[in-house]
């Protein structure tokens, strides 16, 4: 929630408003979204805090902006040699978010739908159960450490940057299809909709369902032109 909240700080934030304004309408902006469970008061004080942050020039006014997130050698090494391919979708995506989010290797949530949310990410669908489980087979063996406050999921992971980059994330979306398509042998990314498929046909870009709509689309387009040739070579013949 406080990245989200610092989001909607940084795009209404401008000079010529105060403290007290920005807050009211970061306020004001959060309700229109009709978050779940969202509660104004357990909130203010952070609110304040960021307008707080941006006025005084402690917080970055302007968003990050990046061509890509890079993935290093080392950090692809390391997923590689987990035991499943959920514990490698979700490594791969925690390294992408936590390097996006440049907090030395923390990645800041607050709520168990926030967790959620970075399983959809990485495309790992479980239950709250079985992601908690596997939240835990990777502090136990020491991938991911917690925040000491037992009231959130803070999870840090250990940055690696040695060795080249071997992968650049250039899209922040299907982050786990996107570990699998690249360096999972026999398989690749559909290059529409973000889904794995089996590498079994030489040049294959897209899974079969966008193909399929592709392959309708070009041959609409074709008839098309088809259509407009005939009626300029009809129109051409009857010119005396």
């Amino acid at each position: 929630m406080g990245y989200f909240i610092t989001l909607i700080a940084k795009y209404y934030y401008s000079d010529d408003k105060s403290i007290e304004q920005l807050s009211n309408i970061i306020k004001r902006k959060i309700l229109e979204f009709d978050l779940e469970n969202y509660q104004e008061y357990r909130y203010h004080n952070k609110i304040i805090t960021v307008c707080d942050g941006l006025f005084n020039g402690n917080i970055e006014r302007t968003f990050k902006e990046r061509e890509y997130i890079p993935i290093y050698e080392s950090e692809i090494n390391f997923i590689a040699s987990l035991p499943n391919d959920k514990q490698k979708k979700l490594m791969f995506t925690l390294f992408a978010i936590a390097r996006y989010m440049n907090s030395d290797g923390w990645i800041n949530k607050k709520e168990s739908k926030d967790i959620s949310e970075v399983f959809k990410l990485a495309n790992v669908t479980l239950s709250s159960d079985k992601r908690n489980a596997l939240l835990h087979e990777l502090y136990i063996n020491g991938y991911i450490t917690f925040g000491k406050k037992v009231d959130n999921l803070n999870i840090r992971i250990d940055m690696n940057n040695s060795g080249d980059i071997v992968y650049r994330i250039k899209e922040f979306s299907n982050l786990g299809n996107q570990y699998i398509g690249n360096f999972k042998k026999g398989f690749k990314q559909c290059k529409n909709c973000g889904r794995v498929i089996r590498d079994t046909v030489k040049n294959r870009k897209y899974c079969k369902s966008c193909a399929n709509i592709i392959n309708r689309n070009n041959t609409k387009e074709r008839m098309k032109h088809i259509r407009n040739a005939k009626m300029f070579e009809a129109h051409v013949s009857e010119i005396p």
